[in-house]
């Protein structure tokens, strides 16, 4: 049931769209918005938006493990944006650290291998998890002047080369795209934007395989579609802005 009490008082709303929920007088078969199950619910809002106890209750790593197994093209950008849209993401927060390395490594490897295997995918976004967890902040670090996002490539580049070569060719060519990645953030200028800072980590690591390694992942221009939540939005200022999609 997707509801959201602040308290006694206040009324019951959607977490998607955050209009009022209504009881209904009979229970419906309703399709979750995340998973796509049928469920029985006697609440809807206007707009029919339904998220099933389980999907609301999934660890926020585990639901970006399963969107990177279920997605079978090479486009990073596309499969971030399809991550961010959901609810379980949060406009600020820790998961963008993970949603980087997680995105660009599981678009290599659906490239590089006709036949996919989900475990050993599985088994390389889990490393990808722990790794994150150790290396990465565990909360939005822009007061220490280091964006999670950028520091998400370094781990990408550290596991996607650290096969090949030797620990000193891994740790130079970690912290070149982190320093590439952290530039293009600090170019972009205040405010903090996990949304941009995503982006911009995702295009800096597609150029780096592209001119390091020939490999060419095919990429969507990032469009915005989360300016009416952010208060701080640079609109009109920001490389990523565009008004069709912030009136979504």
């Amino acid at each position: 049931m997707n509801i959201e009490f602040f308290d006694n008082t206040e009324k019951a709303t959607c977490v998607l769209c955050g209009a009022e929920l209504k009881e209904l007088q009979n229970s419906i078969e309703v399709r979750c918005d995340v998973c796509g199950e049928i469920h029985l619910t006697h609440y809807q809002c206007d707009n029919s938006h339904y998220i099933c106890d389980s999907c609301l209750s999934m660890p926020v790593n585990d639901f970006i493990k399963n969107k990177c197994l279920d997605y079978n093209e090479t486009d990073p950008m596309a499969l971030a944006v399809s991550i961010m849209n959901s609810p379980k993401i949060r406009l600020y927060g820790p998961e963008h650290h993970f949603i980087v390395p997680a995105v660009l490594l599981t678009c290599v490897y659906n490239l590089q291998h006709l036949q996919r295997e989900k475990e050993e995918l599985m088994t390389i976004l889990e490393k990808t998890e722990a790794r994150v967890s150790k290396e990465s902040p565990r909360e939005c670090a822009y007061h220490l002047g280091g964006c999670g996002a950028a520091i998400g490539t370094g781990i990408f580049a550290s596991i996607f080369a650290g096969e090949s070569l030797s620990k000193d060719e891994t740790w130079s060519l970690a912290n070149s795209l982190v320093a590439e990645s952290l530039k293009r953030v600090a170019e972009a200028g205040g405010a903090r934007c996990c949304k941009r800072d995503t982006y911009l980590s995702i295009e800096t690591s597609v150029d780096f395989l592209k001119n390091k390694y020939n490999i060419d992942l095919p990429i969507t221009q990032g469009r915005c579609t989360f300016s009416l939540r952010n208060s701080a939005c640079k609109r009109e200022e920001c490389y990523f802005y565009d008004i069709r999609y912030s009136l979504v």
